[in-house]
């Protein structure tokens, strides 16, 4: 069972001063050090079960709910008979894990010592356990600082950070990137004519389409107004961001089909996409406001040609 875990650890638990079991949430005993075999004389069982002379369920109920030094009431058997067994739970980074330390105490240990000690580890534990809350709840936050409350895609602040990271690396290792800005057509009737709700409604199938078409796991796409997207297309030179720009635009014609074939007028609103695109190659000035300009400009241009389609404009030309 030692080769279950790296060297580095099995050195570390048999330095450990005291009879040590590794085990996992199901008791299954993964290792023990070696003063756990010296009392054992040389045996290593497979489960915490056959060192156990009272109920297995319970002490297991306890491990797992990582009660650190809560089983003075469990008996072991034969030469383990006058130990205390107290587990810690392995935290790797800020992740639980399903990985139990279980530690031999003496039993002729004072219980007051026993109960410092019990005290000393559940502060140990609240102590991680907050660490660990609190780093999630960080998380969290960002993330929900990131994110469109609406659609759920990332939202302006996102695709700045992007955009200005994506500016840096294609700078250093001289790769392309193109930049897409999308306008839903005519939105405002849309709210004017079916309400705010339909609106909303229609914001979020846009963003689900617009996501679902981006097949490269680097692609990014945001919304960063109120009926305005962006899509960011890493290594993309112009041909690509033009593919890449009518795709979406076809994408939601062939929607809009779809919905009236299927009879769905009545919860469907059509709607049609104007897209303005702009790519930087290798060579070129590069700054992410004049990228945006372009894309701008491109964007004004496909309004002005009749909606419904996408203008691609390069940086620097």
């Amino acid at each position: 069972m030692a080769e279950m875990v790296t060297r580095e650890c099995l050195a570390i638990l048999n330095a450990i001063s005291l009879p040590v079991v590794l085990m996992d949430g199901e008791g299954r005993i993964k290792v023990i050090n070696a003063h756990a075999r010296a009392l054992l004389q040389g045996e290593e069982p497979a489960h915490i079960a056959a060192l156990l002379a009272s109920d297995q369920l319970a002490f297991l109920k306890a491990v797992r709910r990582n009660r650190h030094c809560a089983h003075l009431t469990t008996r072991l058997v034969g030469a383990l008979a006058d130990y205390y067994p107290a587990s810690s739970r392995v935290c790797h980074g800020d992740e639980w894990q399903d990985c139990y330390l279980v530690e031999l105490f003496p039993r002729d240990l004072a219980v007051g010592g026993m109960s410092r000690l019990s005290e000393s580890r559940r502060r140990e534990a609240s102590l991680q356990r907050n660490y660990v809350r609190a780093r999630e709840t960080a998380r969290v936050a960002l993330s929900q600082a990131s994110q469109d409350p609406l659609t759920g895609i990332a939202n302006r602040r996102a695709f700045d950070l992007w955009l200005d990271q994506l500016c840096k690396e294609s700078r250093q290792n001289a790769f392309p990137f193109s930049l897409l800005l999308i306008d839903l057509d005519f939105f405002k009737q849309i709210n004017d004519n079916y309400g705010h709700e339909a609106g909303d409604k229609v914001l979020c199938a846009v963003a689900s389409l617009l996501t679902a078409s981006l097949v490269r796991k680097g692609d990014q796409v945001a919304r960063i107004g109120g009926e305005e997207f962006a899509v960011l297309l890493p290594n993309t030179d112009h041909r690509g961001a033009e593919d890449v720009a009518w795709r979406l635009v076809t994408a939601l014609r062939s929607a809009n089909k779809r919905a009236q074939s299927a009879g769905e007028a009545s919860t469907w609103v059509p709607v049609t996409l104007s897209i303005g695109a702009a790519s930087w190659l290798p060579g070129q000035p590069l700054s992410s406001s004049a990228l945006m300009r372009e894309a701008d400009e491109a964007l004004y241009c496909a309004k002005g040609q009749g909606r419904d389609q996408a203008v691609l404009l390069r940086a620097g030309h």
